[in-house]
């Protein structure tokens, strides 16, 4: 990892990394996973996800790809492609 962006890291999950140079903020974020996992129609999914983050074991720097898998795996979520319906598991 590049000194200068173990030193310009955000602390916890204020900011989750796309790259060294890309981030999103959190409210950002948590839009983007409702959104790429189709969540709309959940009842209280915003809550739900907060609360979840709270509990998240990763440290800063937190990577977007380590943070969905963790939730996915934590809530049992899949990504959607926008331009295929879901299948269900064979």
């Amino acid at each position: 990892m590049r000194d200068d962006f173990a030193i310009k890291q955000a602390n916890g999950l204020e900011c989750i990394y796309l790259s060294m140079t890309e981030r999103f903020q959190l409210d950002c974020f948590i839009g983007h996973y409702i959104k790429t996992r189709n969540l709309h129609a959940v009842p209280d999914i915003d809550r739900i996800l907060r609360a979840t983050l709270d509990n998240y074991p990763g440290h800063a720097p937190v990577m977007v790809n380590e943070l969905n898998a963790w939730i996915d795996k934590t809530l049992g979520y899949r990504a959607s492609h926008p331009d295929f319906a879901q299948l269900d598991d064979l």
